[in-house]
C-alpha cells in the first residue's frame, strides 16, 4: 500500500490493511515520516515503512508559501521515488494505491515487477477545493491515463463511484464506506465523559462537531449558528489550523460561553465519547464537487454512536440524513438555516426521540465489520496472474 501520511493518522488505510492482515494477506504500508514515529514498525498485524519526512502539510509563510506548489511535486516525486525502489525490491502481489497521488508509483511498480493494482480514491481528488487551476488540469489528466489500468477501483460513495465511472468510462468503482469498526458493541449515552469534558451541564442540549478545523468545512458559520440556538451548546472536538480563529470568532462574537472548544480523543475512544452528545453536526460548504459529494468518516461514527445528525444539504448527507430518518439538513452558507435545523430537533422532545431511534437502527448498518468484507471479496476477485 502506497500513502502520503505517516499511515497511523489515517483511519482509512489502517482499516484496511488490518483487516487483509487478518484475513492472511501479508500487508505492507509505505508511508511518511514523523519526527516521533519509528522508520518500520508493527500495526496491527501489517508493517509499516516511512520513506522520508511529511512536509507535504508544512505550513508554508511568505515566500516558502509561493513555492509550496514546487515543494510540494518535489516531496511527492521523492517519496514516489523512494517508494518504487521499495517496492520492486522484492515481490508483492498487489500494489495498493491510496488517493491519486500515490497511483503513478503503484502503477510503476506494478509495471516493473508484475502483480495487479488498486486504487482506492479517498475523494474526488481533481475536485478538491484546494488545487490551483495548473494543478487541477494535470491531475485530471493524470487519472484520466491511469485509472483504466486499475484492476480494481475503490471509493468511499455512490455519488463519488458515479462521477468516476462517467468522466472515465470505466466500470462504476466499488464502494466501501469510512465506517468505524465498532467490534459489536453498543455505547451508552449516559457512560460518555463529552459533557464531562465540555463542562457543559445536565439539561443543555450538546451540538457536537469532532474532527479536523479544516477550510471549507463551515465551522464558522456553525460557530456563527451557535448564538441562535435557543438552548443549544456548540462542542468542538478535534484540531488543526483554524482552532485559534475559530476561537476569536467565538470570543469576538459573544459566544465563548456558548461555544466549548476541547482536545479529540484516542480513535478507540471516540465513539464511547462522542455517544454523550444530543446531535452531531456536519457544516461543510459547497466549494466544489469533492464537498457536495461529500460523506466523511463523522458521517458515520455518529450514527455508529447512536447519535442523531444534523447536515449541509448534500446529495450523500440528504441520502443517510434525510432518507433514513436519523436528523435534519440545512444550508450551510446560512447560519440561521444550520440553528433551524438543531432547534427542530432539540426543542422537541418526540422528534428528538424518533431521530436518535433512527440513528440507532443505523448502526448496525454502517460499521467497518461490513464495509471491510466487501474489500475482501474484491481482493479474492482480483485477475489471477495479471
Amino acid at each position: 500500500m502506497f500513502v502520503t501520511n505517516t499511515v497511523s493518522i489515517d483511519v482509512r488505510v489502517t482499516k484496511e490493511a488490518a483487516t487483509l492482515a487478518e484475513a492472511g494477506h501479508e500487508v505492507t504500508v509505505l508511508g511518511l515520516a514523523d519526527h516521533d514515529l519509528p522508520a518500520e514498525e508493527s500495526l496491527e498485524g501489517f508493517r509499516v515503512r516511512r520513506l522520508r519526512p511529511d512536509t507535504l502539510r508544512t505550513p508554508a509563510r511568505g515566500v516558502r508559501r509561493a513555492l509550496t506548489p514546487l515543494r510540494s511535486a518535489w516531496a511527492l516525486l521523492d517519496y514516489s521515488w523512494r517508494a518504487l525502489r521499495v517496492a520492486t525490491a522484492e515481490r508483492f502481489d498487489v500494489y495498493h494505491a491510496h488517493d491519486l497521488v500515490t497511483l503513478p508509483v503503484a502503477w510503476a511498480a506494478r509495471a516493473r515487477r508484475g502483480g495487479r493494482l488498486v486504487y482506492d480514491a479517498h475523494e474526488l481528488f481533481t475536485e478538491m477545493a484546494r488545487l490551483d487551476a495548473v494543478s487541477r488540469r494535470f491531475f485530471r489528466a493524470l487519472e484520466a491515463l491511469l485509472i483504466g489500468r486499475a484492476d480494481r477501483v475503490v471509493t468511499v460513495n455512490d455519488s463519488i463511484a458515479a462521477e468516476l465511472a462517467r468522466r472515465y468510462r470505466v466500470r462504476p468503482p466499488l464502494v466501501v464506506r469510512n465506517c468505524p469498526r465498532t467490534f459489536g458493541r453498543r455505547h451508552d449515552r449516559s457512560q460518555s465523559t463529552l459533557r464531562d469534558r465540555a463542562r457543559v451541564p445536565g439539561g443543555t442540549p450538546v451540538v457536537l462537531y469532532q474532527g479536523l478545523y479544516l477550510p471549507h468545512r463551515g465551522l464558522e458559520n456553525l460557530v456563527r449558528a451557535a448564538g441562535l440556538f435557543a438552548r443549544a451548546h456548540l462542542v468542538l472536538m478535534g484540531w488543526g489550523p483554524l482552532r485559534d480563529p475559530l476561537r476569536r470568532l467565538a470570543e469576538e462574537t459573544g459566544l465563548a460561553g456558548r461555544v466549548t472548544f476541547i482536545d479529540p480523543v484516542p480513535q478507540g475512544d471516540l465513539l464511547a465519547v462522542t455517544a454523550g452528545a444530543d446531535l452531531g453536526v456536519i457544516p461543510y460548504r459547497n466549494v466544489g464537487l469533492n464537498n457536495f459529494y461529500t460523506s466523511p468518516n463523522k458521517l458515520y461514527e455518529y450514527c455508529a454512536a447512536g447519535v442523531p445528525v444534523v447536515a449541509s444539504r448534500f446529495p450523500e448527507l440528504v441520502k443517510v440524513v434525510e432518507g433514513l430518518a436519523l436528523g435534519r439538513t440545512f444550508d450551510p452558507d446560512d447560519p440561521a438555516s444550520i440553528a433551524a435545523a438543531v432547534d427542530a430537533l432539540v426543542e422537541d422532545p418526540a422528534e428528538l426521540a424518533r431521530v436518535r431511534m433512527g440513528a440507532a437502527a443505523a448502526a448496525d448498518r454502517f460499521t467497518w465489520e461490513r464495509e471491510g468484507r466487501l474489500l475482501l471479496d474484491a481482493y479474492e476477485a482480483l485477475p489471477a496472474g495479471a
